[in-house]
């Protein structure tokens, strides 16, 4: 897990760039006197049965910590009581696996609705020394409850400190939940809008596609600079390990420009954008200049099926540059702003030589959007290449195929 690459708050105390987390980081922290927020809280050991309600206290930092947009706990650091600034690091002692399935037992237990994705981080140093970072990520499910007998109650943090949620907290937090089951699906949708404004829309068809974290990027990761948008865009282009015959999205531009939360690559061919919470979107036109291919009406067949490779690629990228650990789900969609069908143009068995006639094809009137949840990261993207090749499918079957077949795309067996 210390391999894995995240931005936490830790990372924006000190001032570093996401990278994977280590005991030297620690050690900066203490050496820094860095002071705990919102966001981070050192805690000099783990929950013990010696302590008064253990269980109870472990939830209670949990909840707060998720009811107020995510962050970390580190174990193993002692504060100075009347600054909460991280004053030396007390190694931690009999960490185990036990110990951890008891401390997810806890909070599994004692708070409603449950806190998914806990990561429980261990950092050792040269010496073995251990410290453990517990990451709590955004939740959509605010407000969480601490149960416990007949108490109920929502606590958050407030600084450095933990309190308990008033009323009108609680019904903003209600408020907030339902908002965001509401409006996830507009979001996608308002991506693909987004991406597609200010396209000439007229003399092309456009096929685009946005993904969504499922727990986006937190604010206090900071906005992603111009050097982060540019290596993604920079994987993008060259590389992706789901096509066959193509190195990567070519037609996008490797200079984006700064838009409102977001990075925004564009020409009159294709167009990307990367936003500050991690959510991706893509657009591009088929543009194949081709003896009775029809740029307004026509998509070739290698395009169509790319478009799922792109964007599944495009948001692992995200995700590794960024240090999300995130699912993300996605959205897909081939608009021709023509009042004719789109036509997927496929080619008989020597492609190479000609297309299939219009006339031998199905016609799409109205392309249905297709969408699926993925990883976004992982060091085997078998898993993605499984939903790369399922939305292809989808796309392909709208054409009246029955197949992706083998010529585009990388195979999930291999």
């Amino acid at each position: 897990m210390t391999g894995t690459m995240v931005f936490t708050p830790l990372h924006r105390a000190l001032g570093r760039e996401p990278s994977a987390l280590t005991y030297q980081m620690i050690e900066a922290a203490v050496a820094q006197q860095v002071r705990e927020s919102g966001a981070l809280d050192w805690k000099g050991v783990l929950p013990t049965k010696e302590d008064s309600e253990p269980d109870i206290k472990f939830a209670k930092d949990v909840a707060a910590m998720a009811n107020s947009g995510g962050g970390m706990i580190v174990f193993g650091v002692a504060e100075v009581r009347e600054t909460s600034a991280a004053r030396e690091i007390v190694p931690v002692e009999g960490w185990t696996e036990a110990v951890e399935l008891k401390l997810r037992g806890w909070a599994w237990a004692l708070i409603q609705p449950s806190v998914p994705r806990l990561q429980f981080i261990p950092l050792e140093s040269d010496d073995g020394s251990l410290v453990i970072v517990l990451e709590i990520p955004p939740s959509f499910e605010t407000p969480h409850f601490l149960m416990k007998n007949d108490s109920i109650r929502a606590p958050k943090r407030y600084g450095s400190r933990t309190v308990y949620m008033t009323e009108r907290d609680i019904e903003q937090a209600y408020r907030a939940r339902f908002e965001d089951r509401r409006s996830h699906d507009r979001t996608l949708s308002e991506l693909l809008d987004e991406v597609l404004d200010g396209v000439d829309r007229y003399d092309h068809v456009w096929l685009a596609a946005a993904a969504r974290p499922i727990s986006p990027r937190p604010t206090y990761a900071g906005r992603i600079t111009m050097d982060e948008a540019r290596a993604i865009l920079a994987d993008l282009v060259v590389r992706n390990p789901f096509l066959k015959g193509a190195n990567g999205l070519y037609s996008a531009e490797l200079l984006p420009s700064v838009g409102y939360r977001k990075w925004r690559s564009a020409n009159q061919e294709c167009v990307v954008e990367i936003h500050d919470d991690g959510s991706v979107a893509l657009a591009y036109n088929s543009a194949f200049e081709m003896d009775e291919f029809d740029p307004s009406t026509d998509v070739h067949v290698m395009e169509a099926k790319q478009l799922p490779a792109h964007i599944v690629h495009l948001a692992r990228t995200a995700a590794e540059k960024l240090g999300l650990l995130s699912e993300f789900e996605a959205r897909i969609t081939i608009e021709s702003s023509g009042p004719g069908p789109i036509y997927i143009r496929t080619f008989g068995d020597a492609w190479r030589d000609h297309m299939i006639p219009r006339e031998q094809l199905m016609p799409i009137h109205h392309f249905h959007p297709v969408g699926a949840v993925f990883p976004g990261t992982g060091e085997d993207p078998a898993d993605q290449l499984r939903v790369v090749r399922s939305l292809a499918l989808d796309i392909m079957n709208q054409a009246g195929h029955t197949d992706v077949g083998e010529e585009h795309l990388q195979n999930a067996t291999e």
